[in-house]
């Protein structure tokens, strides 16, 4: 994913902007190694990507990273020399994205022959609100990648095995999913059961 992600950002021109899952901290430091590798600073816009780069920083993690830049930075540089990772991914309607996409962000703007990649999948239920800022994009003349037209994204879930793993090593007595649908919270707590831990309830 680093290495596609490199590629795509080497070949824009103008300004990049990555949107992707706060919480997904290694996105963050592909973003990092991708814009190293075209010359590009890297910005935060979005208050949760702050949050999220003091925790991640505090407990070790992006410590290969330089210091981002803030949003009201981003205008002092030239269009080919930065690389924003950016809120709202999934269409939210306060996110950083949405606000730049309707041109209601006080500190940066997009216009034509700059780039914005999804690094993320689709929640269902969130396709038309992804929709709306996407559209909104292209009025820009913006260019849109998404997971449908460029490796652009992994799902940062754990699989079975991982949480298997995880669970040997914590070794919980209670265990309560909180993240999904009902049919999914179901199958974990069977799961949970079957890994031996104790208690599991939804």
């Amino acid at each position: 994913l680093r290495d596609s992600l490199a590629r795509i950002v080497a070949r824009c021109r103008k300004r990049v902007a990555v949107a992707c899952f706060a919480s997904n901290v290694a996105r963050m430091e592909s973003c990092v190694i991708a814009a190293r590798k075209a010359g590009r600073h890297v910005a935060l816009v979005g208050r949760s990507l702050w949050r999220m780069n003091d925790v991640a920083r505090s407990c070790g993690y992006l410590s290969n990273c330089p210091e981002f830049l803030e949003a009201k930075e981003v205008e002092y540089l030239p269009r080919e020399e930065i690389l924003m990772i950016v809120t709202g991914s999934q269409g939210e309607p306060n996110a950083a994205l949405s606000r730049i996409a309707a041109g209601d962000h006080r500190d940066v703007v997009l216009e034509k022959g700059d780039m914005v990649i999804f690094s993320s999948k689709e929640i269902p239920g969130n396709e038309r609100a992804i929709g709306r800022v996407q559209n909104q994009l292209a009025k820009l003349g913006v260019e849109i990648i998404t997971e449908r037209d460029a490796f652009v994204h992994v799902s940062g879930h754990p699989a079975r095995d991982d949480l298997k793993t995880l669970y040997g090593w914590v070794r919980p007595p209670l265990l309560v999913p909180i993240h999904g649908e009902s049919r999914h919270l179901v199958e974990h707590l069977a799961y949970a059961r079957a890994c031996g831990i104790p208690q599991a309830v939804m």
